[in-house]
């Protein structure tokens, strides 16, 4: 997205808001997109299932004609291809000359990156998910569970904690300097945090099998895997001064529209599940 729509105006706050919510609402909605359909459903065509449905934050995969070791990587297809994105992402950030698109390819970057060794946790403490010992998840079936869920809960938040502090700071580097670079900082991560959730429960709620899937997966995902960013800014502690300018985030329209046809056209279509 070009950000030569953005206004010249510069927001006394050093951001705008809405534009900042629409970026994350596109995040949030092609890390998910990516994960459920370039994830999961690709392998389960790939690895000789059949996609039943294709649901916002599920897909339905027919698995009678596959192996058990295939179902354990249409499993783990997901969260690779959210760690897949997020690295690619992060790999953009510094490359990015437009502060917007900086901004947009670091949300993609440290979504993608939570998700995947958010999985791992969240799996390892339910036992469901893209992890889990759940029908159809990686560890379905597999002798003395807990040998391998610790391990992996413990890996899984080290990782996590890691990708968290990665986040903020190169937050912190797309920010610049100022005196209230730390309340932006938190701000900025709380605000696309919070815009994220809201727009993955509305779309979570149109699915056909009621709130389970708002809850194991719309809520999980969002609120849950990226909960790095509300807690975040604490964690890394980003310095309070910086000798370097003030960067500024403008209003751009063509953002906020962007966002409204992306989250729109997404939850119309896959919100209500495509069967096949």
């Amino acid at each position: 997205m070009n950000d030569a729509n953005a206004r010249n105006t510069v927001p006394d706050r050093g951001f705008d808001p809405w534009t900042l919510a629409a970026l994350a609402a596109i995040a949030y909605v092609l890390e998910t997109a990516l994960h459920e359909h370039g994830g999961h459903a690709l392998a389960c065509t790939l690895l000789g299932g059949h996609v039943r449905g294709f649901g916002a934050f599920y897909v339905d995969c027919d698995y009678r004609a596959m192996g058990t070791a295939s179902i354990r990587w249409v499993a783990l297809a997901g969260p690779i291809m959210s760690l897949c994105t997020g690295l690619v992402a992060a790999n953009l950030v510094a490359r990015c000359r437009r502060p917007l698109s900086r901004v947009f390819c670091w949300l993609l970057a440290s979504i993608g990156c939570m998700t995947a060794f958010g999985y791992p946790v969240f799996s390892a403490i339910g036992g469901i998910g893209d992890l889990g010992v759940a029908p159809g998840g990686a560890l379905q079936g597999v002798a003395a569970p807990w040998l391998w869920r610790v391990p992996m809960g413990v890996l899984g938040y080290l990782c996590y904690d890691r990708a968290v502090v990665w986040s903020m700071r190169r937050l912190g580097y797309i920010v610049g300097g100022g005196a209230d670079r730390v309340v932006r900082i938190r701000r900025i991560s709380l605000i696309a945090y919070l815009a994220g959730g809201v727009v993955s429960v509305l779309v979570g709620l149109l699915n056909p099998e009621g709130l389970v899937i708002v809850l194991t997966s719309a809520v999980a995902s969002s609120l849950g895997g990226t909960s790095g960013f509300a807690w975040g800014p604490y964690r890394a502690q980003p310095l309070a001064e910086d000798p370097r300018p003030r960067n500024v985030l403008p209003r751009s329209r063509g953002w906020i529209v962007a966002a409204i046809v992306i989250v729109a056209g997404y939850a119309l279509l896959f919100g209500p599940t495509i069967a096949n």
